[in-house]
């Protein structure tokens, strides 16, 4: 059975350097490979009263791109590396994503940033909203927070 680290990835420098911990922690382990997991439901702009005129669609198509193009630059990372990887990204917020990829998984450690894409420039925060909530849900996984 392999010991399975599931990565929460949203290409920001923090998640950068979850990876290359989770890759250096599943070198070091018998059998590691790395799930890269990733969230569809990330935040975007307020769809006010001008609705999908304003270019709402070409939004959220740009923003599927760059997902799928994170979640390739993540994978070749880790093959690279010599490691093997599988991803899964979901409709589902960050934490939810990461939490429910780990239980599926039977991981055996997750690897989050401290922060990720959506914190503000200037933002004196320990601790992103995603972290903290898979911190909390987390119930048996081991956490490692870079």
């Amino acid at each position: 059975m392999a010991y399975s680290i599931v990565v929460g990835y949203d290409g920001s420098e923090q998640s950068s350097k979850a990876l290359d911990a989770a890759i250096d922690w599943a070198k070091s382990v018998p059998d590691g490979e790395i799930v890269v997991a990733c969230a569809q439901g990330r935040s975007g702009p307020a769809v006010g009263f001008r609705g999908p005129e304003f270019g709402v669609e070409e939004m959220w198509d740009e923003l599927e791109k760059t997902i799928e193009a994170e979640l390739m630059e993540a994978v070749t990372r880790v093959k690279s590396a010599g490691v093997r990887v599988a991803t899964a990204c979901t409709p589902d917020r960050p934490d939810v994503t990461i939490i429910n990829v780990a239980r599926d998984t039977n991981a055996r450690l997750i690897v989050i940033g401290s922060k990720g894409a959506g914190a503000r420039d200037g933002q004196r925060t320990v601790l992103g909203s995603t972290a903290t909530k898979v911190l909390h849900e987390a119930a048996g996984i081991p956490v490692l927070v870079i």
